[in-house]
């Protein structure tokens, strides 16, 4: 069986490196697609064993089903730009395409701000459908944040997480979640009940309490009150948007 690793990149000098060379020795192939980065991020890929394109940016779904489509292997994994394979889950991979017994596998991701691993609050495990067998028509269905794989086809979970580098720190956690609560409004069409206010406390109350996200201790604070934030803006955008 070969594998194949497909990553879309944009200004990610920050992480890249560590993500490709985690995989240099599991992967056949790795298809990196990016969107013109502006820093230093082709330059690093260069110097790696890549299949590096440049192609202008259509969206989540649509350049990752880019990279999808360029793969040539029995199996693909999708990687984030920031997200990098243990030698743990390395190793559960390589072992489990010897022999699998389903068409696509789900594999946890632990979320760090920083060096931090946020555990509670909803944050851990994440699962995220993200190895799967190539030519089973898999896609990415079309969304503005969030996207997911579609799969007609068994799917398992795999026993070992991938770290998941996503925010320097909790100013760079707002202002991701800034940008990804207008895209998500524009998901939101005819809801007769927006309620920004009352879905914003519901979700607070739910990860820091319910979720467990007191247990990180300040951080979990800040990090349920940014989330209910995120939730209240996309509700409010989108009443907004539908009034006009």
């Amino acid at each position: 069986m070969t594998l194949s690793v497909a990553i879309i990149t944009f200004n990610e000098e920050r992480i890249i490196g560590k993500t490709l060379s985690a995989i240099s020795d599991l992967a056949d192939e790795i298809i990196v697609i990016d969107s013109f980065s502006t820093d230093s991020t082709p330059d690093i890929i260069k110097k790696l064993n890549v299949r590096f394109y440049q192609e202008e940016w259509q969206g989540y779904a649509k350049q990752k089903n880019l990279a999808i489509s360029k793969c040539t292997g029995n199996w693909i994994l999708v990687l984030d730009a920031d997200e990098v394979i243990t030698e743990d889950l390395k190793s559960e991979i390589k072992n489990l395409l010897q022999q699998p017994t389903c068409d696509g596998y789900k594999i946890a991701r632990k979320l760090y701000i920083g060096n931090k691993w946020i555990r509670f609050g909803g944050y851990f495990p994440d699962y995220q459908l993200r190895l799967f067998k190539n030519n089973i028509g898999a896609y990415f269905k079309q969304r503005e944040v969030h996207e997911s794989i579609c799969l007609d086809g068994e799917v398992g979970l795999l026993k070992n997480p991938l770290e998941h580098y996503a925010y320097e720190n909790i100013s760079d956690y707002k202002q991701t979640l800034d940008r990804y609560a207008r895209l998500a409004s524009l998901e939101i069409k005819n809801k007769f009940f927006y309620l920004p206010p009352l879905r914003a406390f519901w979700t607070f109350l739910f990860r820091y309490l319910f979720r467990l996200g007191f247990l990180e201790g300040s951080i979990g604070f800040e990090m349920g009150k940014i989330y209910a934030e995120y939730v209240y803006k996309k509700y409010d955008l989108a009443k907004v948007s539908d009034k006009n």
